[in-house]
């Protein structure tokens, strides 16, 4: 029988595919690093505050919103909670394990991202040491180069699925072979993308396989498209999933070249100073089809991998974030130009081979070490802006406590002005204040479009809404710092700064806090605000 492409190696002892040799000590290894370092990696995500707060409001309404929950900029606007899933699983996790169940969950989705990949090989019959790279590779990426713990690691899962759905389903074609396995896995990997990430569209690309086979067979291009289509209508937003891609994807204010979001910047330019691995990630990706094992594929096959390869360059010139996903869509092609990677014949040579694999394979959990080492000690999640946050936190906390924010409409909550990066925490750290953005960097649908401009690496462009607010929570030096000390109506809560962070600084209107005076002592010298304000009416 004929090799694939995809089974092509030049070493002569490494002819032995991996799937024939079921898991293996590489495969095994590769499992245990990606939990491991899964669990050890710190839960610093700026997005996760608002997975957890968006999962708890799901649990506790027992259904999906469709119209926003939070942000009183948007009250009464469309919103779906189209990752619903694995943020229902983070809040789960978290209810009955508390934070470190948010890392099992997280260790979980690695560990499936490292088996869909090697069940996709074993569909490819990928050749070993093609195998071994695609799982370090993957692995790498997915805690290395995206370490974070967010809903978009699904596609690391359900994409692979849908490729070795659509090779099984090829193979099987030629001999009138049932298909119904494939269909099957192809509807699985549509089911848990459209439940989990934006980007479910992406399950369907892997259909260029069969459209590359010779012949090509309509019978399994109907099964792979037809179990993918009804796989996305298995979810609660069935009815709106043109919506939701309407309004996520079309003209906003968090895409395009002048992004405030950094992950959302066009990949190209972006390049120019990014760091040398990411830089070779692209790179690699780039000359794929330039190097010689590419003129030898089939024209069909060149024109339809070549399409999947094209995709994903095109996801990534948009956005950065896209370099991920143009791994995802040519995964297939990355594999055949790995099996055509030379290997030493010389024992000793594959011994150290083998041994520098291992320690490549290693290095994320030496990543997720010293990242841990790094990082300072906080209350609740180690949010990036956490430490900053902390003393107008514990002082909100007590203003606002007895205010069960998910037993009142949002209009009804105190209206809490904030700047892009810190919304995610506040909404998740402090549930009793509707904060204006939520910072949920790559949902446009939560955030108020003239507050995008808000985040600080770009300036304080425009003034937020702080005037139509009740509480206003900026950094020290904002631009709207000065016109709300000197507006009469509102007063400024004294907050200690923190060592080595940026200070943030508290405002609360000064008729809200005479209706809703604090029930106890609370941090943050309440006693000089009291005093303040007593002389001021007197």
């Amino acid at each position: 029988m004929n090799k694939s492409p995809e089974q092509t190696n030049t070493g002569a002892d490494i002819a032995e595919l991996s799937h024939k040799n079921g898991v293996g000590w590489d495969v095994a290894l590769c499992v245990l690093v990606a939990v491991v370092a899964a669990l050890l990696m710190p839960l610093d995500d700026a997005d996760l505050p608002m997975h957890l707060r968006t999962g708890a409001w799901i649990l506790d309404h027992g259904r999906l919103p469709l119209t926003e929950p939070f942000a009183w900029t948007r009250a009464g606007a469309p919103f779906f909670a189209y990752s619903w899933l694995p943020e229902v699983a983070y809040e789960g996790a978290q209810r009955r394990l508390g934070l470190r169940g948010v890392s099992v969950v997280h260790a979980v989705a690695v560990a499936g991202a490292v088996v869909a990949v090697w069940d996709l090989a074993r569909a490819a019959r990928w050749s070993l040491w093609a195998t071994r790279l695609m799982l370090s590779v993957h692995v790498i990426l997915w805690l290395l180069v995206q370490p974070a713990t967010r809903p978009q690691l699904v596609l690391a899962i359900a994409v692979p699925m849908a490729w070795a759905a659509a090779i099984r389903m090829r193979d099987a074609a030629p001999a009138n072979g049932s298909v119904l396995g494939g269909g099957i896995l192809t509807f699985a990997a549509a089911v848990l993308a459209v439940n989990s990430h934006l980007l479910f569209p992406l399950t369907i690309v892997p259909v260029v396989v069969l459209l590359a086979a010779a012949p090509v067979s309509a019978r399994a291009v109907a099964a792979f498209v037809g179990a993918t289509v009804v796989g996305w209508l298995c979810t609660p937003y069935a009815w709106h999933l043109v919506d939701i891609l309407r309004l996520n994807l079309g003209p906003n204010a968090l895409l395009g070249a002048a992004s405030p979001i950094m992950e959302l910047e066009p990949g190209f330019g972006f390049l120019l100073t990014a760091a040398v691995g990411t830089k070779l990630v692209a790179g690699g990706l780039m000359v794929l089809p330039l190097l010689p094992f590419y003129a030898q594929l089939s024209q069909r096959e060149r024109w339809w991998l070549g399409l999947a390869w094209l995709a994903g360059l095109g996801l990534f010139g948009l956005a950065i974030r896209g370099l991920l996903l143009w791994w995802l869509l040519a995964m297939p092609v990355v594999a055949m130009a790995l099996a055509r990677v030379p290997l030493p014949t010389l024992m000793a040579t594959k011994r150290a081979v083998v041994g520098a694999w291992v320690v490549a394979v290693l290095a994320p959990i030496a990543h997720a070490l010293k990242a841990r080492e790094l990082l300072a000690d906080t209350e609740g999640l180690p949010h990036p802006e956490a430490i900053a946050l902390a003393p107008a936190v514990r002082w909100l906390t007590c203003a606002t406590d007895g205010v069960n924010a998910d037993s009142v409409h949002v209009d009804s909550l105190p209206r809490g002005t904030t700047v892009f990066d810190d919304g995610s925490y506040l909404v998740w750290r402090v549930p009793g204040v509707s904060w204006s953005m939520d910072g949920r960097a790559i949902f446009p649908d939560s955030v108020a479009k003239p507050e995008a401009g808000q985040q600080l690496r770009y300036g304080a462009v425009l003034s937020p809404p702080w005037k139509h607010g009740d509480i206003a929570l900026l950094p020290a030096r904002h631009a709207s710092a000065v016109a709300l000390d000197a507006d009469p109506m509102w007063r400024a809560v004294p907050t200690d700064s923190v060592a080595g962070a940026t200070r943030m600084r508290l405002w609360v209107r000064r008729a809200w806090l005479e209706r809703h005076p604090p029930g106890r002592p609370c941090e943050a010298r309440p006693a000089a605000l009291s005093l303040s304000m007593a002389t001021d009416k007197s």
